[in-house]
């Protein structure tokens, strides 16, 4: 077996069946299986994954979170290498044989492809980073790269020592770096391969206790970056990620509290990080989050409440 393709599946019922048809008609010499992960749904998935037969590879277990569910089909996967995908998205017809030539063809570790973002309005926005290739030591590009599983290829050797965590979100800002930090060859390539739907009521984009896990992942990888001597790339994470969209989220909600909790999550960043404003990655910045940054530095909360709140 060639790759396996794991998929964690919770209430997706409607999306669910677009994604399977998508990895099943795949255009490829490879062989590889479809895992699909039913973490106790309360919809009809599981009974839309029973419909493909023996054609994919069905599980059923309790709920117990998107990262647990994902090692699960890690245990399971007969393949050499190991790809990912999330149950409302779909992949192009090519994407397992690019994704696998490139990485026989380069001899590489990982091989990350550019996605499609589908927002709720249908509107379509590439996903894009540097392509080129990338030796250890060297991949402060592929750092500031999304975490995301989905649009990777991965030797399934490298997950011998390193799995999800368990119980928490975000899952992959914890794991994927783990991985490209110990990777010795990746390649990043320009093709769109994948499709993301980005769902506005999603977990990781309503504001509830499960969005703090973002803090938290970061904080678990934070000593693995330094060891690797990546501390700007380091810095800038918890500027992009905690300062930017946890505390945007927490602006937007509707919470009577939101000040307080900005300011708490804010003044934690700024004790790890005093001169965070001298980030060099914030110059590359859109124009708006740069302004978003100078209010934040300046503590000019009645802006920011006003403005990006919408």
């Amino acid at each position: 077996m060639d790759v396996s393709i794991i998929i964690p599946v919770y209430n997706n019922e409607h999306y669910v069946k677009e994604c399977i048809d998508s990895l099943i008609n795949q255009e490829t010499k490879y062989k590889y299986e479809i895992i699909a992960i039913n973490d106790g749904s309360k919809d009809k998935s599981l009974e839309v994954l029973k419909s493909y037969g023996n054609k994919i590879v069905v599980i059923d277990k309790k709920n117990s979170g998107p990262g647990d569910t994902r090692n699960v089909g890690i245990k399971k996967a007969k393949g050499k290498y190991l790809m990912f995908a999330d149950s409302d998205d779909y992949a192009r017809s090519d994407f397992v044989e690019v994704m696998v030539s490139t990485l026989e063809k380069e001899k590489a570790d990982v091989v990350i492809c550019d996605f499609m973002r589908i927002d709720p309005d249908k509107t379509f926005h590439q996903n894009k980073g540097p392509a080129g290739t990338y030796l250890k030591g060297h991949i402060n590009d592929v750092l500031m790269m999304d975490f995301h599983s989905m649009n990777k290829i991965f030797k399934k050797e490298y997950f011998k020592d390193d799995l999800y965590p368990k119980g928490m979100f975000y899952e992959d800002v914890v794991l994927i770096p783990k991985l490209l930090l110990k990777a010795n060859k990746i390649v990043k390539i320009d093709e769109p391969l994948y499709y993301y739907r980005n769902n506005i009521k999603g977990t990781t984009n309503v504001i509830n206790y499960t969005n703090y896990d973002l803090y938290t992942a970061i904080t678990m990888i934070d000593e693995d970056f330094r060891k690797a001597g990546y501390l700007e790339e380091l810095e800038f994470m918890y500027i992009n990620s905690v300062l930017v969209d946890l505390l945007i989220k927490i602006v937007k909600s509707k919470d009577p509290k939101k000040k307080e909790k900005f300011y708490n999550l804010k003044n934690k960043v700024v004790e790890k990080y005093p001169k965070w404003y001298k980030n060099s990655y914030i110059k590359k910045c859109k124009f708006t989050k740069r302004m978003y940054l100078h209010c934040l530095r300046r503590n000019y909360w009645w802006i920011i409440n006003k403005v990006f709140s919408r």
